[in-house]
């Protein structure tokens, strides 16, 4: 062998690139993971403890450390709200007669999660997306005063924001404490035809269902519940064009002024009763969390985050008499893949620089809540954790050649990102589907708002067989099986791309667990203005 080659190799096994990331071993992982005995793995439930055991034995067989205390296990507790589907929401004009919207039909709440009954009455004010951006000089509140009222606003935030501010301002959670901020006590969310088309409204519905829940601060309040403005309602298109009517209102008169940012806040002409009736129950249900200790004696004690949520929505009603959502793509890929790369990892015959945290979240589905969680209850110190790399939904539904990076202009962990997909010769492809604010839909968005800089990438569009609409096919993936029974191991999955996205991932972990500098935000950058650590 040529002197320089053997060289070569030695260089790249030491640094654990020698690691085989197996097809078969992704599948046998979904497989357990995604099987109908473990019910949808949803929060709090048997199936999803099952699952638990599951990664906290495939750690613990890894040669990984317990990452919390002396255990494998986060306890996180939550209290849950489930909606009775006797809640309704009342419209009044000012001139007409009542109109009444009934659950499931036109609106959809995950109830109040601090009152068992909540009943609001008060005009409504329309105010736009309802987004005040002082950074892009846009309040959609100015002009009008909403205090005591209840504020109506359109999903999603402006298509002229840049994609990142768009996610941003899209957060539901955000517009929500916006609104209580400026003294609203009620909120209704409505929806434009194009919103509407990419969430089908059973799949709302059913999601709506199930109910949500909120981790319980040391006092047991629930987090991030204000008192003034606990609950809101969200109304489909048919909804919205209720609504809208009984204002007098032209959903496509409205829509073509959101397309121009020609919204002006305004009083409707009309009153709107919110009536919530809720079921409340205390749940717990763990983070898995692994150490692999880093061996520098200085950076040992910073934290590289791996993290991909174990939970998905479990049983829901029936969908072509399947009720069982086995979240296979979403989330038992990333799982699998997290689980891989922690074996790796572990199996270097010298560890990494930093220390690696590997975290198995719950309540992903219920708004990043085990996440959350985590993040502001760590096992390190926050100001320990220097990167945050998130593994979510990897759709390797055909061969594909690219990956898309979310966050990759945020910090100079997009420098590493690229640097390690233009060695592996994988390209990097723009967000194809910016109107999915993805940035802020999974779990890297609350290690960002605690300052930690985070990547999270996906599956491109770029298919290896150039005839093949990668698009298209995942398009319609999101229609048909995301958060439905028909993503299970019976659909198409191909799993030497996963492999390879999952190497990519492990790469660029390995890359930044052994820098010398911790990663830092890009000057300028949002995320780093709004929610860097200060210094």
């Amino acid at each position: 062998m040529h002197r320089t080659l053997a060289l070569t190799i030695l260089l790249l096994a030491t640094a654990g690139y020698s690691y085989t990331f197996r097809p078969e071993a992704l599948r046998a992982h979904m497989r357990f993971l995604a099987d109908d005995l473990l019910e949808g793995r949803g929060t709090g439930t048997r199936g999803y403890r099952i699952a638990a055991e599951y990664v906290a034995a495939q750690f613990e067989g890894a040669g990984l450390a317990p990452g919390a205390g002396s255990s494998y296990f986060q306890t996180v507790p939550f209290l849950k709200t489930v909606v009775s589907p006797e809640s309704t929401v009342t419209l009044t004009p000012d001139s007409g007669s009542p109109v009444t919207l009934r659950f499931g039909d036109a609106f959809v709440t995950y109830g109040d999660p601090l009152n068992a009954s909540k009943n609001i009455e008060a005009g409504v004010v329309l105010v736009g997306f309802g987004v005040t951006a002082p950074e892009l000089k846009v309040d959609d509140y100015a002009g009008v005063d909403v205090r005591g009222k209840i504020v109506a606003f359109f999903t999603g935030a402006p298509k002229q924001f840049p994609d990142s501010l768009r996610a941003h301002y899209s957060s539901s959670l955000g517009k929500i404490e916006n609104a209580a901020a400026h003294g609203a006590i009620g909120a209704i969310v409505i929806t434009t035809a194009e919103e509407a088309a990419r969430a089908p409204w059973d799949r709302v519905v059913r999601g709506s269902k199930i109910g949500s829940m909120h981790w319980l601060e040391s006092d047991g309040s629930p987090h991030a519940v204000r008192k003034e403005l606990s609950s809101g309602v969200a109304l489909g298109l048919k909804g919205t064009e209720m609504f809208l009517a009984a204002a007098g209102k032209s959903l496509a008169d409205l829509t073509a002024q959101l397309d121009s940012q020609k919204v002006k806040a305004v009083p409707l002409p009309l009153r709107a009763s919110v009536n919530l009736i809720s079921a409340h129950e205390k749940v717990n249900s763990d983070n898995v969390v692994g150490v692999v200790r880093g061996s520098d004696p200085v950076l040992r004690d910073q934290y590289v985050v791996y993290s991909s949520h174990l939970d998905h929505i479990g049983i829901t009603e029936a969908v072509d008499g399947d009720a069982i959502n086995n979240g296979a793509l979403d989330n038992a890929s990333g799982i699998a893949a997290t689980i891989e790369i922690a074996k790796a990892f572990a199996a270097l015959p010298k560890a990494p620089r930093r220390s690696i945290i590997f975290l198995a979240t719950t309540a992903e589905e219920k708004g990043l809540k085990g996440a959350d969680f985590f993040a502001n209850n760590p096992t390190v110190p926050i100001d320990q954790i220097v990167a945050n790399i998130n593994i979510d939904e990897i759709l390797m539904i055909v061969p594909t050649k690219d990956i898309v990076v979310w966050g990759i202009e945020t910090s100079d962990l997009g420098q590493t990102a690229r640097k390690v997909a233009r060695e592996m010769g994988l390209e990097i492809s723009p967000d194809p589907y910016p109107e999915e604010v993805v940035f802020v839909r999974s779990d890297q968005y609350p290690f960002v708002k605690r300052g930690v800089p985070a990547l999270f990438a996906g599956i491109g569009t770029k298919g290896v067989d150039p005839a093949v609409d990668v698009e298209k096919l995942q398009r319609r993936w999101f229609v048909t099986r995301y958060h439905a029974p028909k993503d299970d191991l019976d659909q198409p999955i191909d799993y030497p791309t996963g492999a390879k996205f999952t190497e990519f991932n492990y790469r660029l972990g390995l890359e930044v667990a052994n820098r010398t500098a911790p990663p830092a935000w890009t000057p300028g950058n949002f995320f780093g203005e709004k929610f860097a650590r200060k210094k």
